[in-house]
């Protein structure tokens, strides 16, 4: 009976001892959510209670894709600078570019966010992970590569690539087969940039099919985001990124491989003057400007904001334009006034059509490949953001999406008009510099002209050569609603049938 007793006891002991323990941890996670909602620095600035009071709110917004959306609406009611977690404010202002991005009276931009840009992303020695200084001359030695005269140069490689995607659309709209232009252009992209940055393609136009890499990239996207996520919680994240998928952190090692792999065997041959990405790499390496391991660190970026955030811009671009039938005459009223053949078709003179520009710049702003922006951190100092005096620590941001479709800075937002850009009298009040796509600042994207080069030949020459048609009727109306973002947007297969031109 007396051990009866003592082993009671014991029990007894151990389950007070457990529930004081929750009842502890109970009381710590209500003083916190107290202190972030009504006490903490960035208490007096408007946004979701909910959202201020924790970071699990805007995670859950992130692992479910929309986060984009969570922005926008909190921006709709609160106005130009939120608080979407309790450290984190989210700003839409074309001011607030210049703040957070842009170096600021002699000062440098603000640091990264390194919760964001954390060391789970990318290689550390990448030009996204690299300090200010190190940044600069890695930016200074892949300049030229990215220059007017080098893209001049590259245009052969480009046109190759694109005289497969006419001839395989072509032959697939003969036999009366509709073409997913989702799919086809992230095919173009990917051999693209494969071509530029490796001295190879991955034959995804001439098999009509993914290259096994292709696949790796695409779901290193969403891989981003769970680690986007979990470094908000540090310092857990670590023991959080261990319950990540295994499979999927496994493409995301393979993919680094293959991408070292490929650049190292673009680098062991023998220079060919190709005028590649690569090409200008080596040379900065034998002049003694970077190390060969900074090189090698190169290539996953390349592939990664090369080809998906592009193949996303045109699928978008070309939605748009068959959903506006009057933007895609006049567009096609441009085209013809400056060239009377297919073949006529070069970027130098695609560069001077404005109407082109103008379907770009609009696609962009309705629909940016990026949803929601590079997050930036203030310095010990604090910073001004828009005009308002923050502390050290805070993470701030340029939500695009919520940023391009904001009444504040544009008059009819939600809808697709390529005249904005062009001075029409009924947008003169409209904010253009709040449309950043690129981003703006020393690490603005390097590769803007290369982009904005291949996309305006591919859209050219694919409207020229073809009319386009929905496959499915519905898609006119209902392919652009609900569409996630996981670091970028992730639209749905667009299935167009295409009939050559008379």
């Amino acid at each position: 009976m007396a051990h009866l007793l003592l082993l009671e006891n014991v029990f007894s002991t151990s389950h007070l001892a457990s529930w004081r323990w929750l009842v502890g941890l109970v009381i710590i996670a209500a003083t916190k959510v107290l202190y972030n909602i009504y006490f903490h620095p960035l208490s007096k600035y408007p946004g979701p209670r909910l959202y201020a009071a924790s970071s699990i709110p805007i995670a859950l917004a992130q692992l479910r894709g929309n986060w984009h959306t969570i922005a926008k609406d909190a921006h709709d009611r609160y106005g130009p600078v939120v608080r979407l977690s309790p450290n984190e404010l989210s700003f839409i202002s074309k001011q607030a570019w210049q703040d957070i991005y842009a170096r600021r009276n002699g000062k440098p931009a603000l640091p990264r966010d390194r919760k964001f840009f954390n060391d789970m992303l990318v290689e550390p020695q990448s030009i996204t992970m690299m300090n200010d200084a190190d940044h600069s001359r890695l930016r200074r030695a892949l300049n030229p590569a990215f220059s007017t005269r080098a893209l001049q140069g590259q245009e052969p490689i480009l046109q190759a690539n694109v005289d497969l995607l006419m001839k395989q659309l072509q032959a697939r709209g003969e036999k009366g087969i509709s073409s997913d232009l989702r799919t086809w252009y992230n095919y173009t992209t990917f051999d693209l940039i494969g071509d530029l940055a490796f001295g190879e393609n991955f034959d995804c136009l001439a098999t009509s099919r993914f290259h096994e890499w292709v696949e790796l990239v695409l779901d290193h996207f969403y891989t981003s985001t769970l680690l986007h996520v979990v470094h908000r919680f540090s310092p857990l994240h670590k023991v959080l990124a261990m319950l990540l998928p295994a499979s999927l952190m496994e493409k995301r090692r393979k993919h680094s491989e293959m991408a070292l792999e490929k650049i190292r065997r673009r680098t062991s041959q023998i220079s060919s003057e190709r005028n590649d990405f690569a090409e200008h790499l080596m040379r900065a390496v034998g002049e003694g400007t970077i190390i060969s391991a900074e090189l090698d660190s190169q290539a996953t970026i390349l592939i990664l904001a090369g080809s998906e955030t592009t193949s996303i811009a045109l699928t978008y671009a070309t939605y748009f334009l068959m959903t506006h039938r009057d933007a895609l005459e006049r567009l096609m009223t441009e085209l013809r006034a400056n060239f009377s053949c297919e073949d006529d078709i070069d970027i130098l003179s695609l560069n001077r059509l404005e109407y082109l520009q103008a379907i770009l710049q609009e696609s962009l702003r309705c629909q940016p490949p990026i949803a929601n922006g590079f997050p930036r951190q203030t310095p010990k100092d604090g910073a001004i953001v828009d005009g308002h005096v923050l502390p050290a620590g805070v993470s701030v941001n340029v939500h695009q999406w919520a940023a391009f479709q904001s009444s504040d800075n544009f008059s009819q937002p939600e809808k697709f008009i390529p005249e904005r850009w062009l001075g029409d009298a009924r947008f003169l009040k409209d904010n253009l510099d709040a449309c950043q796509p690129f981003s703006v600042g020393p690490r603005n994207c390097i590769g803007k002209k290369f982009a904005y080069d291949s996309m305006k030949l591919i859209l050219s020459r694919l409207l020229w050569r073809f009319d386009l048609e929905f496959e499915n009727k519905s898609d006119k109306t209902n392919w652009l609603q609900d569409q996630a973002a996981f670091a970028s947007f992730h639209p749905p297969s667009l299935n167009v049938v295409l009939q050559k031109r008379a």
